[in-house]
């Protein structure tokens, strides 16, 4: 059957993408939670200097690595319900524990073994996507922005939400109620959510015909554009994967945007504490502004994505924007009023997540089937390094200079690469006709 846009069935909008909504807020609350907290009382409690709080908030993402390719492999056999139900339970055990710890290798420890519950969501979730939403009329660049919209708006509420407990009940409390707040996301993921259509009851049996057909058709057409490779094994391809451009592109893109957004991210609530000599409850109501423009520069570069086809400029444009305003805030130095530094870090956060919609729907245009979940997962990983490396880099040079300038500067670099890397993608990775 040849559907138009406007008769296409669109039951999934509303059972799957309210749930990832709820679930992916409190994911990336967990996550990012650490930058309002060290300011907030953590870093002097636990007798923090700049290089351990940047060990803390990177080591997170070390703990990232071990599930991912795993969680992205499982996901794509259609297993992305139970990985996710048990990775969110686990991380929301540890993030009650952090609320508990004495000592800096205590939090450490505790933010690794968080970190490597969190590894298994974001492979398994986009991955699961690629089953929901074909990328025809650009419905999976809206899917994935809700799901980062979800990242933005807990980015949003992060700190407000922060500063305000952190005031009324001191940081360890953040930590418990926040822990808590997940378990209540896990059950309902749990609930709510299946793996594919064909398992959803609640699904027409014309909305399941029409994402069978234009996702199966997407899957040949991407097939070509991946030079016709056939994987029939359901071992993870390891050699298929290290051996195949695309793959390596997108990781190099991955670890480098996480360099920079993590790095920007995490500190940026200690930038603007040092900007506007403030209280913690004020610097959480402050990163409000940035975050907003985050949003806005979402779905303003979704927008874009659905318009301009080209998959490769609409995910490198905004690492090299980045870049430039990244820079611009930099060199506006100490003869700029607080008010008009503030203003440059709300230009930036245009482009933190700018890339985000299309880079999540390359890897179904330009792999087979088989290689597209566990791509996500080493995406994942490249992704996890850098987020690593950004906080933990700024960290150190913000220890050694006792300036955010260098590590700026470096984040900036690394944007640069990001953005060149794009290149090696194909030109063309959409059919005409979508």
């Amino acid at each position: 059957m040849d559907y138009s846009t406007k008769k296409v069935p669109s039951e999934r909008w509303i059972h799957i993408l309210p749930v990832c909504f709820i679930t992916t807020f409190f994911y990336f609350i967990d996550r990012q939670i650490i930058s309002i907290a060290l300011p907030g009382g953590m870093q002097s409690g636990l007798a923090l200097n700049s290089t351990t709080a940047g060990l803390v908030a990177g080591v997170f993402s070390i703990g990232i690595l071990f599930l991912s390719v795993p969680a992205g492999q499982l996901a794509q056999q259609g297993k992305a319900k139970n990985v996710v139900t048990f990775c969110m339970a686990g991380w929301s055990v540890f993030m009650i524990l952090t609320g508990f710890v004495q000592n800096g290798w205590q939090l450490i420890l505790v933010r690794f073994i968080t970190g490597f519950f969190e590894g298994a969501f974001s492979p398994a979730i986009t991955t699961m996507f690629t089953a929901w939403f074909p990328d025809k009329a650009g419905e999976r660049n809206r899917a994935n922005s809700t799901y980062f919209t979800a990242i933005s708006f807990g980015a949003v509420s992060m700190g407000p939400i922060g500063g305000i407990i952190i005031q009324a009940f001191g940081w360890r409390s953040l930590f418990i109620i926040l822990g808590v707040c997940s378990l209540i996301g896990c059950f309902l993921w749990h609930l709510f959510i299946y793996d594919t259509p064909q398992q959803a009851k609640w699904i027409s049996e014309a909305e399941k015909q029409y994402l069978t057909t234009t996702i199966n058709e997407e899957r040949e057409f991407a097939k070509k554009v991946a030079g016709g490779v056939e994987i029939k094994s359901e071992k993870l391809p390891l050699k298929q994967l290290l051996s195949n451009k695309y793959v390596w592109s997108l990781c190099i893109i991955g670890f480098t945007v996480n360099v920079g957004q993590f790095g920007y991210t995490i500190w940026m609530p200690t930038m603007i504490k040092s900007i506007m000599q403030t209280n913690i409850m004020n610097v959480g109501f402050m990163t409000i502004a940035p975050n907003i423009f985050t949003v806005i520069g979402l779905w303003l570069w979704t927008y874009i994505a659905t318009k301009v086809k080209s998959r490769r400029l609409t995910t490198g444009l905004p690492l090299i924007m980045f870049a430039f305003f990244l820079i611009l805030a930099n060199l506006a130095g100490d003869n700029v009023s607080p008010i008009l530094k503030i203003f440059l870090l709300c230009l930036v956060s245009i482009f933190v997540q700018g890339h985000m919609p299309s880079y999540y729907s390359i890897p179904s245009l330009v792999l087979v089937k088989e290689l597209d979940g566990p791509t996500r997962g080493l995406m994942a990983v490249a992704m996890g390094l850098g987020s690593f490396v950004g906080p933990y880099a700024v960290g150190y040079l913000l220890n050694v200079t006792g300036s955010s300038v260098a590590g700026m500067y470096f984040l900036t670099v690394m944007l640069v690469i990001g953005g060149l890397a794009t290149l090696i993608l194909p030109k063309n990775m959409v059919k005409n006709s979508h």
